[in-house]
């Protein structure tokens, strides 16, 4: 009887892959990871007023007890926004495990926002004085995005208006910066979507460069003031030509302040975006469907891969201006169906969302 009963359980205990929760370090706001070839985890955030945060920076190997000491990478203080909660750092591993950073800076009177950029050729050791991409591109607002390839191609992206455009969404554009170098040096800016303009003004961004190569950015349109549909930009010639299809309709006169999430393991890469106030996630190929993984009230996903090929998706829930919520997550299987492995946690604090890891099985969630 025994031998049955314990054969009954061990279906029961093996199911539902483990998750635990963790603080964003010195109770940042808006984490990002991503992990070098020798394993180890890097780590940014932001920290300070909202108006006026600094860009830390931390380290962890996978399954250490704790993170480094954090520090500060912007080189001139109180450069980044924390304010609506998509203009923060985001992060991507290039060449030589080089690191490269980009993030919004707060405007001024008469001053545009630059759009910043600092790398590291050290795996972190050091970081180089932080540098203004923006040009002679107008109208920063949603946050920028960056994406690097082991070939030394750096791809800087952001969406913003061209020099004495005429205001509005409509007018709006993707522009793409291309380093060949690693970062040391860009090519002048280019347009993205000239043959599909309008851009929603405040939602960020995402860039990716695939296993295959391609160079992917997920954004959401503004064709007219009702159409907000999130966009798969795709190029397969590194930043020359570039093919649009949406994946992500949702018919709303409003700016939803929205980001995404893209993620790689093998040959298959997933995305993950906000529409009709739920997350939604897909494989992006043509053929997968997108599923909805959230109740209603749900933003700003992210995305990890775990030694299995199982997925974590994680999201806030009922944030907004000036507001904090909830964390969400939930876990698919290898093949891409939900499972029973979910859950809800109060604490995302004010302009903050979550970051996720995986260590051999099991997930890690910060917020």
């Amino acid at each position: 009887m025994k031998q049955l009963l314990l054969s009954l359980l061990l279906p029961l205990l093996a199911f539902g892959t483990e998750v635990t929760l963790e603080r964003v370090p010195e109770d940042g706001v808006q984490p990002q990871i991503v992990t070098t070839s020798d394993g180890t985890l890097h780590l940014v955030y932001l920290k300070g007023d909202p108006r006026g945060s600094d860009v830390r920076y931390t380290t962890k190997k996978i399954d250490a007890s704790s993170w480094s000491a954090p520090r500060t990478i912007n080189s001139k203080p109180d450069t980044a926004v924390a304010a609506g909660t998509i203009r923060g750092a985001q992060i991507a591993v290039g060449k030589d495990d080089s690191l490269h950073i980009v993030w919004n800076g707060p405007g001024g009177k008469n001053q545009p926002s630059p759009l910043l950029y600092t790398r590291s050729v050290n795996r972190g050791a050091t970081f180089e004085p932080q540098r203004d991409l923006r040009a002679n591109t107008e109208a920063l607002d949603g946050g920028a995005s960056v994406a690097a390839s082991a070939k030394g191609e750096v791809f800087v992206v952001w969406h913003g208006a061209p020099a004495n455009a005429t205001p509005g969404e409509i007018n709006r554009r993707v522009f793409i910066l291309k380093s060949t170098d690693n970062g040391q040096t860009f090519a002048a800016p280019k347009i993205a979507n000239a043959d599909d303009p309008g851009v929603c003004a405040c939602c960020s961004l995402k860039t990716f460069v695939a296993p295959s190569g391609e160079l992917l950015t997920l954004y959401r349109a503004a064709r007219s003031m009702s159409q907000r549909d999130i966009v798969l930009m795709t190029s397969r010639d590194g930043g020359t030509t570039f093919q649009h299809r949406d994946v992500g309709p949702w018919a709303v006169n409003m700016c939803p302040m929205s980001s995404a999430s893209v993620i790689s393991a093998g040959s298959k890469t997933r995305a993950a975006w906000e529409a009709e106030g739920k997350v939604f996630t897909s494989l992006l190929d043509a053929t997968s469907d997108a599923i909805s993984v959230s109740n209603d009230k749900a933003r700003h996903p992210a995305l990890a891969i775990n030694s299995g090929g199982e997925t974590l998706v994680s999201w806030s829930i009922g944030t907004g201006w000036q507001k904090g919520g909830q964390l969400g997550w939930l876990v698919l299987d290898s093949a891409g169906k939900p499972t029973s492995t979910r859950g809800i946690q109060p604490g995302i604090p004010v302009w903050g969302f979550s970051a996720a890891y995986a260590e051999g099985e099991k997930f890690v969630i910060l917020y």
